[in-house]
């Protein structure tokens, strides 16, 4: 069920985005108090990179999760988690790549010296080999790809429908897109910096000293340019793929490029020339790392502004900022969660600091979720009303209910929300629902971000 939930609404709303009048799935992201903005439980792994115990913390208290812990070998960094199999996936310190069963505790090795593996937004783990071999993993089937990738990529991306994307550099770099089924399309990339791609993998930019390239790595409609002062850093797309966040050296600001109008919708000002940028799994928030300084800035992405700063060290693991809307940081020799909306510590592991950290949406069944302070001030917020599970909001009313009609006829509960201002759009959801966990649980089907909005009063 959830991964047909998750292939039909991928092609749903990507399919929109090829449509005139484009709808703005991602309205969510980019207001504040809108009630659509409800959160997951989430879930802290702890590994210690010297081999040896594991463990699971419910987020936000960081209270230890019975059952979860084991024993691990040397461990060079954490790949990812695949909810669904409840899965752990890691690479040891000889470039083996590991998967751990969260619930059993059996740990299995699925590939020998694979210097790069990614995990996909369906569960699809892929390993790639020196010699530019590919293996996919998915719903814990093993399968070796015929045709090898036409280089070793210095970047690679999982994408729907377990494809995958990367960019090989040299004199003239190339961006490929590729599968089991069939080998490696590529096309040239006119860019030197840096690379990001839609959590889906229907985009990838490419940032250079002029401004950023859009372009659709399998090659069905023309690249786009938007022009930027200064060179472009780092850069990352919003978790719907409706936004794309630049950063550009020596600039303290920081911008905002709508991917479906190809242009620069906002400048959000900074303290100071920042380096990296990390995402709010929701789109609420968004983290950048000054230039110098361990510290890390809040930006409040419905407001544009920045809200305040925490002082952490950056790893590639941590600062994170986990599904239920607290970040955890590296402070001293501790780890800390720290609420976002008010900055405020809520609990910490004391000497933490030095192990692998890994924030995830995924819960051990029967575990009691915590109550999430962003999903709770929504409902203080929200009043009484009817609660429905969010899937996309536009201006196009009559795009909101082609989209409803097909879900519908996908044997789901949904209908089409009207505006409540002119502002305001027509809401795709489903439900109602009598319970927040109810509607919880649906969303969790979807796999893929969803938000629970809270009507004024029954429709």
């Amino acid at each position: 069920m959830r991964n047909f939930l998750s292939c039909f609404l991928f092609a749903l709303l990507v399919g929109a985005g090829c449509r005139s009048g484009t709808p703005d799935v991602a309205r969510a992201e980019g207001r504040r108090g809108d009630r659509a903005a409800g959160r997951l439980s989430a879930t802290a792994l702890r590994v210690k990179p010297s081999g040896g115990d594991w463990e699971g913390y419910r987020l936000p208290s960081l209270a230890p999760i019975p059952g979860t812990a084991g024993r691990l070998p040397r461990v060079d960094s954490l790949v990812g988690v695949d909810g669904e199999s409840e899965t752990l996936y890691l690479r040891t310190v000889r470039d083996d790549i590991l998967a751990l069963d969260l619930v059993a505790g059996r740990l299995d090795t699925v590939a020998r010296r694979g210097p790069q593996a990614t995990l996909g937004p369906d569960g699809t783990l892929f390993v790639i080999d020196e010699r530019h071999h590919v293996t996919s993993y998915a719903r814990r089937a093993r399968r070796a790809w015929p045709d090898t990738l036409p280089g070793l990529p210095a970047v690679v991306f999982a994408a729907a429908g377990q494809r995958l994307l990367g960019v090989i550099r040299g004199d003239d770099p190339l961006l490929f897109s590729a599968s089991a089924e069939q080998p490696a399309a590529t096309q040239a990339l006119a860019a030197t910096g840096p690379v990001a791609a839609t959590r889906w993998g229907e985009l990838v930019a490419a940032g250079n000293a002029s401004g950023v390239l859009l372009l659709d790595p399998h090659g069905r409609r023309p690249a786009a340019f938007i022009p930027l002062r200064g060179e472009s850093v780092t850069l990352t797309f919003s978790p719907s793929g409706h936004r794309l966040y630049v950063l550009r050296r020596d600039r303290a600001e920081l911008a905002v490029i709508d991917r479906f109008a190809r242009r620069v919708i906002d400048d959000v000002a900074l303290p100071g020339p920042a380096s990296d940028i990390r995402l709010d799994p929701l789109g609420r928030w968004l983290l950048a790392r000054p230039a110098t300084g361990d510290s890390a800035w809040v930006v409040d992405l419905p407001t544009r502004s920045v809200t305040g700063s925490i002082p952490t060290s950056w790893r590639a693991d941590l600062p994170a900022v986990a599904p239920d809307g607290t970040v955890l940081v590296r402070q001293g020799d501790d780890v800390v969660a720290i609420r976002l909306d008010s900055l405020t510590t809520v609990s910490r592991v004391a000497h933490g600091a030095s192990d692998l950290w890994l924030v995830s949406a995924w819960r051990p069944r029967g575990t009691p979720s915590e109550t999430p302070s962003d999903a709770a001030t929504a409902d203080q917020e929200g009043g009484e009303g009817p609660l429905y599970v969010q899937v996309s909001v536009s201006q196009n009313q009559a795009w909101s209910a082609e989209n409803a009609q097909q879900l519908v006829r996908a044997g789901l509960p949904a209908r089409v929300l009207p505006p409540r201002s002119p502002e305001d759009g027509y809401r795709v959801v489903l439900g109602p629902y009598p319970t927040r966990a109810e509607a919880e649980t649906m969303g969790r089907k979807l796999g893929r971000p969803y938000w629970i909005y809270q009507a004024d009063e029954p429709r």
